[in-house]
C-alpha cells in the first residue's frame, strides 16, 4: 500500500513541475517579446491610435505623418459598413517606431445577394423566393389593376437581378384587383317590392332585410325608404335594405331608426336625378345608377376640386337632348354621340406628351381633356417611373388637357 502511495506522489509532483515549466516558458515569451520590440523600436517612438470603426478617409485624415497605413485583407462583415476597418496591426496604444506600417483589415460590408423577379407572382410565392435569396419583404403599396390578379406582385424595388445585402428588405407594390363598381343608388321610394327587385338587379344591387312601418297614407307594400339613402354612392352588390308601408305590421323603432324617412308625410315623388337625362317611359326604363364623383379608389371619372358635385361625367348629345328637350323625345342635334361640345367639326387632333416621375413604383394616370363645355377622360392606364406618354386628343377651342397621377393634378397643358 505504501508502495503505491508512492507512486501516485511521485505523479503530481511531475505534473506540477510540468505546469510551472509552461508557465516559465510563456512568461519568458512574452518578457523576450516586449525586449525584442523595445530593442527594435527603441528611440523615438509613436503610439498607435485606434483605427477600428472608421472609413478609410477618416483614418487617413486622422493618421500621424510618420505612420504609415497599408491594407492588410478585405472581408465581408455585417458588423461594419462598406470601407470601414474591421482590425489593425499593431493595436491601438502600440509604440512604434517613425515610418511603421499599420496593416488594417477593411470591411467589405455585408454579403450581396441577387434580387429575384417578383413580378406577377402572388404574395405567397415572393415571400418564399425572397426567404430562399436571403432576403425579406420591406414595405407595402397597394392599388387597383384591371391587368394583374388581386394580391400578386405589380412590381418591386430594388428592381430584379439588382444587388443587395443580406437580409436586406425589398419593398413591394400589390394589387387589389379591379377596382370595385360604384354608382348612385337609385330612388326606390313608391316603387313595389318587385318593380324594386328589378331595378336592384338591373344595377347589380341586392334585397336585403325588409320592414314594415305602419301607414294609412300609401298603398300596402310600397318602398318608403332605403338604407343607404337614395343617390349614396354604393359599391356592386351593397344588400339594400327597405322599409314598406303597411297597414298592421309594424317594425321595431330600433330597426327603423337607420331609415332617413320615419312618419307618414313620406313623399314618394322622385326627386332630381343628378345630371340623368330624362326618357319617355320611366316604367321602360329602370333607373340605372350612374358613376359618382372621385372617391380616391380609381374613380372611372374625375371631379375637380370646387366643381358642382351633379357635374355629368362627360357632355354627350344624349344629356344635351335630355336638357333642352324635357319631353323625353330624342331629337337628332347633328353631332356624332358622345363627342363633347366644342370639337373642331373638322376632326383635327394634336397629341400631347408627358413623362412620369421617378420614382420606384407604378402609378395611375389620367388625361382630361377640359373646355368650357365640359369634361371629358380622354387616357386612364398604369405607368412606370421615367416612361413617356404621347396621347392623341381632339383640337378643342379654349380647351387644355389635365394630367392626374393617382387622382392627384400634377400638370395642365393647353391645347
Amino acid at each position: 500500500m505504501a508502495r503505491k502511495e508512492s507512486c501516485l506522489l511521485i505523479i503530481l509532483k511531475m505534473l506540477l513541475m510540468l505546469v510551472l515549466l509552461i508557465a516559465l516558458i510563456i512568461a519568458g515569451v512574452f518578457y523576450i517579446r516586449d525586449f525584442l520590440n523595445e530593442y527594435f523600436n527603441r528611440g523615438e517612438t509613436i503610439e498607435v491610435p485606434d483605427f477600428r470603426g472608421k472609413h478609410l478617409v477618416e483614418v487617413f485624415k486622422e493618421k500621424p505623418a510618420d505612420l504609415m497605413i497599408e491594407k492588410r485583407d478585405e472581408k465581408c462583415d455585417p458588423r461594419y459598413p462598406k470601407d470601414h476597418v474591421i482590425a489593425q496591426y499593431p493595436e491601438p496604444g502600440t509604440r512604434v517606431k517613425k515610418n511603421k506600417k499599420v496593416l488594417l483589415t477593411i470591411s467589405l460590408g455585408s454579403k450581396q445577394v441577387t434580387v429575384p423577379d417578383l413580378t406577377g407572382k402572388s404574395t405567397r410565392e415572393s415571400a418564399l423566393s425572397l426567404l430562399n435569396a436571403q432576403l425579406k419583404e420591406g414595405n407595402h403599396a397597394y392599388f387597383f389593376s384591371t391587368k394583374v390578379p388581386r394580391d400578386h406582385i405589380v412590381t418591386q424595388s430594388p428592381l430584379p437581378f439588382s444587388t443587395q445585402s443580406v437580409n436586406g428588405s425589398v419593398d413591394l407594390l400589390i394589387s387589389l384587383g379591379p377596382a370595385p363598381v360604384r354608382g348612385f343608388l337609385p330612388n326606390l321610394a313608391g316603387k313595389s317590392i318587385n318593380d324594386a327587385k328589378k331595378v336592384l338587379s338591373d344595377c347589380g344591387l341586392k334585397l336585403g332585410k325588409l320592414l314594415y312601418k305602419k301607414d294609412s297614407v300609401h298603398e300596402p307594400d310600397r318602398i318608403l325608404s332605403t338604407k343607404p339613402s337614395p343617390y349614396e354612392v354604393v359599391n356592386d352588390g351593397t344588400t339594400i335594405d327597405v322599409l314598406l308601408s303597411s297597414l298592421t305590421t309594424q317594425s321595431s323603432p330600433e330597426e327603423m331608426k337607420k331609415f332617413s324617412v320615419l312618419d307618414n308625410s313620406v313623399s314618394l315623388t322622385v326627386p332630381d336625378k343628378p345630371e340623368k337625362p330624362s326618357t319617355s317611359n320611366d316604367d321602360d326604363n329602370p333607373e340605372v345608377p350612374v358613376k359618382p364623383k372621385s372617391t380616391g379608389i380609381e374613380p372611372p371619372k374625375i371631379i375637380l376640386p370646387g366643381e358642382d358635385k351633379t357635374a355629368t361625367k362627360k357632355p354627350s348629345v344624349e344629356s344635351d337632348a335630355s336638357e333642352n328637350n324635357p319631353s323625353g323625345e330624342n331629337k337628332p342635334s347633328g353631332k356624332p354621340e358622345n363627342k363633347p361640345e366644342g370639337k373642331a367639326e373638322s376632326g383635327e387632333t394634336t397629341y400631347v406628351t408627358f413623362t412620369m416621375p421617378d420614382g420606384f413604383m407604378a402609378k395611375e394616370v389620367k388625361f382630361l381633356l377640359v373646355s368650357p363645355q365640359g369634361r371629358q377622360e380622354v387616357y386612364s392606364d398604369t405607368h412606370k417611373p421615367l416612361d413617356q406618354i404621347k396621347v392623341k386628343v381632339p383640337k378643342v377651342p379654349d380647351g387644355k388637357v389635365q394630367v392626374y397621377i393617382n387622382n392627384i393634378l400634377v400638370e395642365e397643358l393647353s391645347l
